[in-house]
């Protein structure tokens, strides 16, 4: 079924919830519900209600406390940010056989971070090895760069949502973008 986006008092976003846990909520009176699902229902013997999309949880914390301004480096968030190609052949690559590549390598001192990491495709990654990138011999075709957010944003919601295909009735609530990232955002 459908989750519910759980905002806090000050309007927030702050997590995704199970369609039964934000029901839940809603009928013990911890939550006031926002936006509904348009013609989903939640049926019992006796009630029918329409699904919840959004809701405001009336208890609890103000104020999330970790944001963040820079997506969270995963392995996921490096093949989206590649846009899933290969960064110095360009050929596609699927999420199963990507590699991460580092471009000055870790036993060199390159740390594993968002200016230092691309992904690559198993033959580049074999034949670049363990050197750096030389003037005209496999340089990245982009230089790797951390993904910003355009404003600061819960960082465990950030990585929710980078994923998915955001409801209809989120949107308004979902206050900050990805920058340098081609396609779909939260």
């Amino acid at each position: 079924m459908m989750d519910a986006l759980a905002l806090n008092r000050a309007g927030i976003p702050v997590d995704i919830l199970p369609w039964k846990k934000a029901v839940t909520l809603w009928a013990l009176g911890r939550a006031e519900v926002l936006a509904v699902y348009d013609g989903c229902f939640v049926h019992s013997p006796r009630l029918t209600i329409p699904l919840p999309s959004v809701l405001q949880c009336l208890d609890g914390p103000v104020s999330p406390r970790n944001f963040t301004r820079v997506l969270p480096f995963t392995r996921r968030n490096l093949y989206r940010r590649d846009g899933g190609c290969c960064a110095y052949c360009g050929q596609r690559v699927s999420y199963s056989s990507f590699t991460i590549d580092h471009v000055h390598p870790r036993s060199l001192g390159g740390a594993t971070t968002w200016e230092n990491t691309v992904s690559a495709c198993m033959p580049c990654n074999s034949r670049k090895g363990n050197r750096k990138p030389r003037a005209g011999e496999l340089e990245p075709l982009h230089r790797p760069f951390a993904p910003r957010l355009t404003h600061a944003a819960p960082r465990t919601l950030v990585d929710k949502l980078f994923y998915r295909e955001l409801p209809e009735p989120w949107h308004p609530h979902i206050y900050w973008r990805v920058l340098g990232v081609e396609g779909r955002a939260p």
